[in-house]
């Protein structure tokens, strides 16, 4: 990212500013909150003693955690914060139990400061003999998923980062290798995942903050056996593996959207004015389906009344306007593209572009639904995606910063309805002090985030839900079933 900035500081990039926007229309700071969180045996660090250590491994291996953002608009950057100190960034949290909503509950809690660096280190801790949980949260304009995963390493192990100066040629910020692809493809993708997404959960019916408080977090921890085993029969990735799980438990969760019979809508244009091309080759015609006129998505056919049917019509009615004539066959959603190797990641800012993909939640067969997938996420296609985003990060923030406020309408939607989704690698040296898990942050316009995270012998699925969505607990035992029962015997 191109920008205007002081001697010494370093620049935001596009994926900073479009975090910033995001956020801007959060209820409350802490559903852009990151985090990665390991439950370790035994009692909590002695807080002098951690605070002491913390401040040692920012100052050798982690510099660019004394960064905080500086000015506003296109002029914003990150600069050192004179006043550091460790202290402000340790917590610790006394709590009757220590669980996984625990966590997203302390974040709530306890906010980030706008006048320091945008991250903590929490230590959530109960009665004597229950273990700790040590969590590295961060926010998401402050660091990406691979931010955050590379910080923890510093701070918990023995990792380093760059120091952030260090990271482009002139001292100015990352370089992306390779050639930037159009503007235009990029932005393209951006609209499209900003559309309305089709119906994929159930609504509480008072839903909003009565419906359960604040943010709902729900982990699955899967044998990484499996995983290897429908590894070794497909050629699939842990990746495409667990995204297919979500695929087909978002299909078990709300069954009646993804049974309705196709309908030809007709194509709808892309920017060139054809019919738009699926990940397969198909027409969007090929790929659009409703309910029948005078249908709701998501309620059998006829004058069905009942509980099902008034989620339904509730679900319909909780979004602005109404649903498009046409609804896809599935549920797109955006994958993250990491634009930085693991090596060249400084641990500040977003470097992310976005992969568009659609989960076929409508596939019956579990085999297919991972194969298609698989199509969708090729070594061919990430790049495509990485090409794209690079185009926006060379975006001159005077022209990124006025273009994304003019978007931003379609980025946080006052009615959560999307699904995003990314997968994020666990080093060893975490994954060997315990149990380790992702806390996803939820921008305003998405109603749950995923994050697929392997660690050592598990893979660990985390995902964060909107207040208004019913029925969060199920999602870990549908998961486990989707692998056990449809994945890995389909793949045999």
């Amino acid at each position: 990212m191109k920008g205007e900035s002081a001697a010494g500081a370093v620049p935001l990039t596009f994926g900073d500013y479009y975090a910033i926007r995001l956020g801007a229309g959060a209820v409350h700071d802490s559903r852009m909150h990151c985090g990665l969180a390991v439950r370790r045996p035994g009692p909590p660090p002695d807080p002098e003693s951690l605070r002491e250590l913390v401040a040692e491994r920012v100052r050798v291996a982690a510099p660019a955690l004394t960064y905080r953002v500086a000015g506003r608009g296109r002029h914003a950057c990150w600069e050192p914060d004179p006043g550091f100190d460790a202290a402000h960034h340790v917590e610790f949290h006394r709590l009757p139990r220590v669980t996984y909503q625990a966590v997203v509950d302390a974040m709530r809690l306890r906010p980030l400061s706008w006048e320091r660096p945008l991250w903590s280190l929490m230590v959530l801790y109960g009665e004597p003999g229950e273990g700790h949980v040590v969590c590295y949260r961060a926010h998401h304009a402050f660091q990406d998923g691979m931010g955050v995963v590379a910080a923890a390493r510093a701070l918990l192990s023995t990792g380093t980062l760059p120091p952030p100066t260090e990271a482009g040629d002139d001292g100015g910020g990352p370089v992306y290798r390779g050639s930037p692809g159009p503007v235009r493809s990029a932005l393209g993708d951006l609209c499209r995942l900003a559309a309305a997404s089709p119906p994929w959960f159930a609504m509480h019916l008072d839903h909003g903050e009565s419906a359960g408080g604040g943010l709902r977090l729900e982990v699955a921890n899967l044998d990484r056996a499996a995983f290897d085993d429908v590894s070794r029969a497909t050629g699939a990735s842990i990746a495409q593996i667990g995204l297919a799980l979500v695929t087909g438990a978002i299909r078990a969760w709300n069954q009646p959207a993804w049974n309705q019979p196709a309908w030809d809508a007709g194509p709808t244009p892309d920017g060139a004015g054809k019919p738009a091309a699926g990940p397969r080759g198909e027409s969007s015609a090929e790929q659009t389906a409703g309910p029948p006129v005078g249908q709701t998505a998501g309620m059998p056919a006829g004058p069905t009344a009942g509980p099902a049917a008034e989620l339904a019509v509730r679900l319909r009615a909780g979004s602005p306007g109404d649903w498009p004539a046409g609804l896809r066959r599935g549920l797109p959603v955006g994958l993250p593209v990491g634009l930085l190797g693991h090596r060249a990641h400084t641990g500040l800012g977003n470097h992310t572009g976005l992969l568009p993909i659609t989960l076929p939640c409508d596939e019956p067969s579990p085999a297919t639904r991972l194969e298609r997938i698989a199509e969708q996420t090729t070594i061919r296609r990430i790049a495509h995606a990485r090409r794209s985003a690079r185009g926006l990060y060379g975006l001159p923030a005077a022209v990124a910063v006025p273009m994304l406020r003019l978007l931003s309408p379609l980025l946080g939607q006052s009615s959560p309805r999307r699904l995003g989704a990314t997968a994020l690698p666990v080093p060893r040296e975490l994954a060997g002090q315990g149990e380790v898990f992702a806390v996803p942050g939820l921008p305003p316009a998405l109603a749950g985030m995923v994050v697929i995270m392997p660690a050592g012998a598990n893979v660990a699925i985390s995902a964060v839900f909107d207040p208004r969505v019913a029925r969060t607990d199920e999602f870990p035992g549908l998961l486990r079933r989707e692998l056990t029962e449809s994945l890995a015997p389909a793949t045999r």
